[in-house]
């Protein structure tokens, strides 16, 4: 802990010495050759080279005394003035950070060691004091979750602690990031759960960089394609599979479902998820797709999903808790006899606490 607060520390004494300078800072700077020059008065250096040649180097005042004197105070005026206004930039700014608030949801699933913090990485253009919540959803095991009845309340205890930290503050200096590493089913309950929390800035977990990233690169259009709709029967359940990252499989569906099938993959599914429009436009699918099956009757969607932990939080927060129907989202399991045995119901449709159905 105290090697990742040092760490901090000194990217910010970095970021500090090379953030960007106001104009002052580079007026000032222009007013310091000058002085020298204006102040430099009379000198001379004589050089003698193997006693046969003589160079000379000097200066000499050709300005009058009263006209560089002049000058002299113009120019320090200007100095001292840039200094005062970079100063009282400097304590407004610092100021303005100490005000605003930056609530860092860190969730935390997949691996037992806390790896590089979340609130290390968030942007410097996020200005604010960082206040770290974790939401800890691990169970003694790296990576498996043996109870998951007892990780639900996690995620509503998390809400509460963030809304607490929220209401301490104006609304306006309040920023939310979330970043993390936890199950599909807790992710997407976690997105359902902080949806009415306002405007949240997203990161994920670069596996091959090992680094936190923002959802900050460009939108390749890729999107999904939908099958399944036209083929499908009256049913009051439905599985809806989504294969963004890998794809699910219907051999290791057939283990645990005997249901209408609907489809939504991605053409291409080692296309970059690393844009927020373009994860925006995905959720914006799969709440079309949940509207067109509650028009054919569908009560209950049994959610498979296959992509990374930003993607499932954003489709979450997308889903419409009101107006569509229930949704369960599974756990896959690639070792187990059925690879999906257990689900989170979500709280929506008229569901207000999340429960674990097993199958």
């Amino acid at each position: 802990m105290y090697r990742d607060t040092a760490d901090w520390a000194f990217r910010e004494f970095i970021k500090y010495l090379f953030r960007p300078k106001g104009f002052e800072v580079k007026v000032a700077a222009l007013c310091i050759p000058v002085l020298v020059a204006l102040l430099g008065g009379n000198w001379l250096v004589k050089a003698t080279i193997d006693g046969d040649y003589s160079v000379e180097f000097g200066s000499t005042n050709i300005i009058p005394d009263s006209a560089q004197w002049s000058l002299v105070t113009i120019f320090v005026v200007v100095f001292v003035s840039c200094f005062v206004i970079g100063w009282k930039r400097f304590t407004r700014e610092n100021e303005l950070r100490n005000r605003k608030k930056v609530i860092v949801i860190e969730g935390r699933g997949l691996r037992d060691d806390d790896g590089s913090p979340l609130a290390a990485a968030v942007p410097s253009e996020i200005v604010g004091h960082r206040i770290g919540v974790s939401l800890d959803l691990r169970q003694k095991r790296d990576g498996a979750i043996i109870d998951p009845d007892r990780l639900l309340p996690n995620v509503e205890t998390t809400r509460l602690i963030v809304q607490q930290y929220a209401q301490q503050n104006d609304r306006q200096d309040v920023t939310l990031v979330y970043g993390g590493l936890t199950s599909v089913p807790m992710t997407f309950l976690t997105g359902v759960v902080f949806d009415d929390e306002g405007s949240i800035v997203v990161m994920d977990w670069d596996r091959s960089r090992e680094v936190w990233r923002s959802l900050d690169s460009h939108d390749d259009g890729e999107r999904f394609i939908v099958d399944g709709l036209d083929t499908m029967k009256d049913s009051k359940d439905v599985v809806l599979a989504v294969s963004a990252s890998y794809q699910v499989r219907d051999e290791n569906i057939s283990t645990t479902f005997d249901l209408p099938l609907v489809r939504m993959s991605l053409p291409a599914l080692n296309s970059s998820h690393w844009s927020q429009v373009k994860q925006n436009a995905l959720a914006q699918q799969l709440f079309d797709t949940a509207k067109l099956l509650e028009a054919r009757g569908v009560s209950t969607i049994h959610l498979l999903l296959a992509c990374q932990n930003s993607v499932a939080f954003t489709l979450g927060r997308r889903y419409d808790k009101r107006n569509l129907p229930s949704v369960v989202v599974y756990q896959y399991e690639a070792n187990g006899e059925k690879k999906f045995p257990w689900g989170v119901r979500m709280p929506v449709a008229g569901i207000s606490v999340p429960s674990i159905v097993r199958t």
